[in-house]
């Protein structure tokens, strides 16, 4: 069977890439300190953290009725 990518289109690629790499590059940041100031990010981390529990213990609520109903079945 043939490799999927031969040599010539592997060499390919690579240029491509390095090509395109060499052209766009990331543009420096601006300044949004202004923007950022007005948010009180502990809120912000507390909401998702409680999305996070909150995720973490549907999961867990659904390993455990699996687990439940699974030795229910034997």
């Amino acid at each position: 069977m043939k490799n999927f990518l031969t040599r010539g289109k592997l060499l390919l690629v690579i240029a491509f890439a390095s090509a395109v790499g060499g052209v766009v590059q990331a543009a420096p940041a601006g300044d949004y300190d202004a923007i950022t100031a007005a948010v009180d990010w502990s809120d912000v981390i507390s909401g998702i953290a409680a999305i996070a529990a909150l995720v973490a213990a549907v999961l867990v609520v659904k390993k455990g009725a699996k687990m439940l109903l699974g030795m229910i079945g034997r």
